[in-house]
């Protein structure tokens, strides 16, 4: 069998100039897992693009039985590009993938969260080595990929009073600006030294020589150890920083439109996800038979429902002058009721708001007192 990275022997020319079209617009590290599954597709089915039918897609899908759904998902989702490709420009007759739908998987975004206390365990743990340390101050502070990472140069920071900015040029060619904060840019200023503006930021210490920036596997192995300083006892990649800016900007008050252009999400509906993977409250909380505690909740919730309903028939509180102004993240509006508190990892208890105008619940950074609303 040829080696996945191969085109196979027995290719038209027609296939071979569509997967070319197909992969160009592509990004590098994309280019190589797309490629990969395409070539295992032709090897298996044995004929040319265009004479592929349904039945062949599901077969080659009933082949995946010892594969992750994640990996099943990836594979079925690149022959299903090249198709849609090759049937926009002409190439093919018809996209028979079209009707075809994707593996159904399971959402394990919750199985790769980390808390607060355990970043800072993590960021702490490689106080003795400033540039691991700022890989992981970038990639939770910033929520970048790792190549995103890997490809910065000091041309791409730029100071900006107070703190800097990082220029980052993501997935799907899109650029993004990123502000940080004062305490971040100071960090990661002072690994600078001489370096050039074309420089890489973070560059290899076996390859220092030439230059050459870190490459991913070798930020893989930072935060694997960072991780393992920390006590976690989980295999922590650095996605799961990227997951965690996410889920925690969002905790304490950042609006989703706001995460969704830092983090460079192309749809709002992928950044939504996190609003779900770490929630605070459930109502199975309320319906602990094994303690004494379930009548006194059950009573509570409904007293507190009755005057939630009652809240809502009142007029909304008005903001008089020289009080502290509190606006809703998501869309603005100063039309707030309080509603309830939550812990946050400062150890403090902080009043949470819901918005009368869009139904956003969020917990500003610092608690603000009930009667200077």
């Amino acid at each position: 069998m040829n080696n996945a990275n191969e085109k196979p022997d027995q290719i038209s020319d027609t296939d071979k100039r569509l997967i070319e079209t197909w992969l160009h617009s592509l990004s590098e590290s994309t280019q190589r897992g797309y490629k990969r599954c395409v070539n295992e597709f032709l090897e298996w089915v044995k004929k040319p693009l265009g004479a592929v039918t349904v039945a062949d897609l599901q077969g080659w899908q009933e082949t995946f039985t010892d594969i992750a759904p994640h990996t099943q998902r990836f594979k079925m989702a690149a022959v299903k590009s090249l198709l849609s490709k090759g049937c926009t420009i002409g190439l093919l007759d018809k996209n028979v993938s079209h009707s075809l739908g994707h593996p159904k998987i399971k959402d394990t975004l919750n199985e790769r969260i980390l808390s607060e206390e355990e970043v800072t365990a993590m960021i702490q743990s490689q106080t003795n080595n400033k540039r691991n340390q700022a890989i992981l101050l970038l990639l939770y502070t910033a929520g970048l990929r790792v190549n995103e990472l890997c490809s910065l140069c000091w041309k791409d920071l730029s100071q900006r009073m107070p703190g800097g900015q990082l220029t980052i040029f993501g997935k799907g060619g899109k650029t993004r600006i990123i502000l940080l904060p004062e305490s971040v840019w100071q960090h990661v200023s002072k690994l600078r030294n001489n370096a050039k503006a074309d420089d890489p930021v973070f560059m290899s210490r076996q390859k220092d020589s030439l230059g050459t920036a870190l490459d991913q596997s070798q930020v893989n192995r930072i935060v694997a150890t960072a991780a393992i300083a920390a006590g976690i006892n989980k295999k922590v990649s650095p996605h799961w920083l990227r997951h965690a800016h996410a889920i925690h900007s969002l905790k304490r008050g950042a609006s989703l439109h706001l995460v969704q252009k830092t983090v460079g999400h192309s749809s709002i509906a992928t950044t939504s996800r996190y609003l779900y993977a770490h929630l605070d409250d459930s109502s199975a909380l309320y319906l602990d038979v094994l303690s004494n505690t379930t009548k006194h909740i059950s009573q509570q919730s409904t007293n507190e429902n009755l005057e939630e309903q009652h809240k809502q028939k009142q007029p909304p509180t008005k903001v008089e002058k020289n009080t502290i102004v509190l606006k809703c993240p998501n869309c603005k509006s100063k039309e707030l009721q309080q509603s309830g508190f939550q812990i946050l990892a400062d150890g403090l208890n902080h009043q949470r708001f819901r918005c009368l105008r869009c139904d956003y619940v969020f917990t500003p950074l610092l608690s603000i007192p009930t009667d200077r609303i």
